[in-house]
């Protein structure tokens, strides 16, 4: 006999996924648009929030509570890494720069 339930339930997952690495290539690209630099730290900065939000949530935090306080921590540490190396790692004098090397990146 045929299972209806996990037909929806595989279809729902792979559409799932197939929406985040929709999401995933379409960061790439406005970044890549915006800074000319092709950057993969976008990865370890969504790990980053899903573990702070997790461990919110472990320790008895409320949910929409837990939720604004990852977003705001997630934004003061991209914004101050950001100020720090970003504007560092574009400019010609970068040892990881691409431009430093000739590519038209």
């Amino acid at each position: 006999m045929f299972d209806y339930q996990f037909l929806i339930e595989v279809l729902v997952g792979g559409l799932l996924s197939g929406v985040m690495y929709s999401l995933v290539a379409i960061g790439f690209v406005v970044i890549y648009k915006t800074s000319g630099v092709l950057n993969f730290a976008q990865g370890a900065m969504l790990l980053f929030a899903a573990l702070t939000f997790v461990s919110l949530v472990e320790r008895g935090v409320a949910l929409p509570l837990a939720l604004l306080a990852t977003l705001a921590w997630s934004r003061s540490v991209s914004r101050s890494s950001a100020r720090c190396c970003g504007r560092w790692s574009t400019s010609r004098r970068s040892p990881c720069s691409w431009r430093r090397w000739g590519c038209p990146m």
